[in-house]
């Protein structure tokens, strides 16, 4: 089923990135408004406080001054008329008002109607309009305003042109400062999003690409160390390995029609023989020859299912501890006197206590492999040497040595894979499974193993 692998604002806003880039441009929003509003809080609560502090004080020495006056004249509507008459000749930046009940105007400097004089009570900011003419050069005042015991209104206030020119001035730098920041985190979350979606329709791509038959393909890294990067590698380690198992999987499709051919056809053969020759005399050497074959064709399947099994890691729940140095020992006195029949010799040089973990059916099958083909293909005379060291680390190292022909340097990463011998007329016995099953027994202990020149013969040399 074809799939739309191409970029659209849609995909970009539904990507996990966008969505992680508006959250932390969000909370960076966020955390900047709640630094604004309480800056802007504490100065409104200064500026204001200021304000009602000289309001409160202007109020306090009118009505004191108002109660003297009433003490020598007993009229307190004209007590309070001189008295504010007195404040406005000291005080210039002030504004008062003294009104009726009703609205009507007092005394004062404020132009103040009636109506906003019956509806207001307590503390207030008032704007400058048409009908409230205010002074050129003010703005707004803020005042409070209260009842007299004689039912007349007092309003005392002061110029607030300066708080009132602050809040247009923040409201200024909230758009001029966040109107950019807001519209930046939008670019930012876009731009976030197309990266990691092209990033992803990059792998996609080629994926796709991979599952229609090209396994050469790899993602490219783009060099930042990023997640995407790691995945990226990651990625192809793992293309590498299916393309390494696929190569691997036709080269063993070949081998097998190879190597079953020949038991197979001998196999045939010995049948038609029996049909024909049904003699006593003849019959069982047939049938025996015809038994062999069967034998090498099932040893052959076996030695294959037991390296599948092994790369499948199914043998690790049997991992132990177990005496290295015990299994050496039992390998080199199972081996010397086969080798001694073969005239070569088997000789070791091994410490006590070795310990390491593992399965120690598996190891002991992965050294007898390896004794086994330096019996089977070095010439007679030759010295099979066995050595197990420890390194400063605590790592152990076995080195199998042999002074025989040796494997050339172009051959040995290509023996360990499946059907490989290096006998190209194969009419020595073998099915090319051997080291095999070696490198698959390493690998599933995480020891690795490599094949030295030893100047004459070979080397191999297994870390643990």
């Amino acid at each position: 089923m074809a799939v739309d692998l191409k970029p659209t604002f849609r995909r970009y806003i539904r990507t996990s990135s966008f969505r992680l880039a508006a959250q932390g441009v969000f909370i960076s929003i966020l955390g900047a408004l709640v630094v604004f509003l309480v800056v802007y809080h504490a100065t409104r609560a200064t500026v204001i406080g200021a304000l009602d502090d000289t309001v409160m004080n202007e109020r306090a020495d009118v009505l004191s001054r108002a109660a003297a006056y009433e003490a020598k004249s007993s009229d307190f509507d004209l007590a309070m008329q001189k008295s504010i008459q007195v404040a406005m000749q000291r005080s210039k930046g002030t504004f008062y008002a003294l009104t009726k009940a009703d609205g009507t105007v007092l005394a004062g400097n404020l132009q103040i109607s009636p109506q906003t004089v019956t509806q207001w009570h307590g503390w207030r900011t008032l704007i400058q309009r048409a009908d409230l003419p205010f002074p050129p050069y003010v703005t707004a005042i803020r005042g409070v305003s209260d009842t007299l015991p004689n039912g007349d209104r007092l309003y005392i206030a002061e110029n607030a042109s300066s708080f009132y020119a602050l809040n247009h001035l923040i409201g200024r730098v909230f758009l001029i400062t966040f109107g950019p920041i807001i519209l930046l985190g939008i670019l930012g979350w876009l731009l976030v999003a197309r990266s990691t979606l092209n990033r992803v329709f990059l792998i996609a791509n080629i994926s796709r690409e991979i599952i229609n038959g090209d396994l050469s393909r790899r993602v490219p890294l783009n060099g930042s160390g990023d997640e995407f990067d790691e995945l990226s590698s990651v990625l192809n380690l793992i293309l590498d390995r299916i393309e390494a198992l696929i190569g691997n999987i036709k080269q063993v499709s070949n081998d097998i029609s190879h190597d079953l051919r020949s038991p197979l056809a001998r196999l045939r053969e010995r049948l038609e023989l029996a049909r024909r020759n049904m003699n006593e005399v003849v019959l069982p050497d047939l049938i025996d020859e015809a038994i062999l074959q069967v034998d090498t064709a099932l040893s052959l399947f076996s030695a294959m299912l037991r390296i599948s099994e092994i790369e499948a890691g199914a043998r690790r729940s049997a991992f132990c501890r177990i005496d290295l140095s015990f299994l050496l020992q039992e390998l080199v006195e199972t081996y010397d006197a086969v080798a001694e029949l073969d005239g070569k010799t088997v000789r070791s040089l091994i410490p006590p206590d070795l310990k390491i973990d593992g399965d120690y059916e598996l190891l002991s099958q992965m050294f007898v492999n390896i004794v086994e083909n330096a019996i089977r293909h070095c010439p007679r005379g030759t010295l099979i040497f066995i050595q197990a060291e420890v390194s400063e680390g605590g790592r152990k190292t076995v080195t199998i040595s042999d002074n025989g022909h040796g494997i050339p340097e172009a051959d040995r990463e290509r023996v360990f894979g499946r059907f490989v011998r290096l006998d190209k007329s194969r009419h020595h016995p073998g099915s090319g499974l051997g080291l095999a099953l070696v490198a698959a027994i390493a690998t599933m202990h995480g020891f690795s193993i490599v094949l030295e020149d030893n100047g004459p013969g070979l080397r191999v040399v297994i870390e643990m």
